[in-house]
């Protein structure tokens, strides 16, 4: 599977790729998802998702990872869920990177709101760059909230994000 991955004509054993996602070696499934991730394989997306739910942590990571490539916005709500709740932090934060990844119009209020109150500090500051690209003046007071945060990368997030909302409600022509 390594090789096919790398090799220039690999592509011509996509069906292969998609056979070994089935395999019964976790060893075999992560490289085929590695190179389902490498090479952006949207065909084995539905093979991808079960792996979510497999016992070995490694195994969910590199089914993570892979489905960060070939995202379809149903992704978020079972990727959010691991975010959440799985028992391995590892996991919780190759899913909150998967989610960081693929942000949308439509959940990345969700997704902000979970950031914004997680201990570590990568994910606040990926809170302050999902209310840069989508916030509005709502989102205002929570990236004020940030300005007292101890870590210097999420206070400079939040005031980089802060001026673009503000530079956004100045730029809308008034009603």
């Amino acid at each position: 599977m390594e090789v096919i991955g790398k090799h220039k004509r690999g592509r011509e054993l996509i069906a292969s790729v998609l056979d070994t996602v089935r395999d019964p070696s976790d060893y075999v499934r992560r490289t085929a998802c590695e190179v389902i991730e490498q090479w952006k394989l949207v065909e084995a997306h539905d093979l991808v998702r079960p792996l979510l739910a497999e016992p070995a942590a490694s195994m969910r990571e590199s089914a993570l990872r892979a489905l960060a490539k070939i995202w379809t916005d149903a992704d978020f709500q079972l990727v959010f869920e691991i975010y959440k709740e799985d028992p391995e932090i590892g996991v919780r934060r190759e899913a909150a990177w998967t989610l960081r990844q693929n942000p949308h119009a439509d959940n990345w209020q969700v997704l902000f709101d979970a950031l914004c109150v997680d201990a570590l500090p990568r994910h606040r500051t990926w809170a302050c760059e999902l209310a840069e690209a989508f916030g509005g003046p709502k989102i205002l007071p929570a990236l004020s909230s940030f300005a007292d945060d101890c870590d210097g990368h999420v206070r400079k997030a939040a005031a980089r994000a802060r001026q673009m909302v503000i530079g956004r409600g100045l730029s809308r022509p008034a009603n």
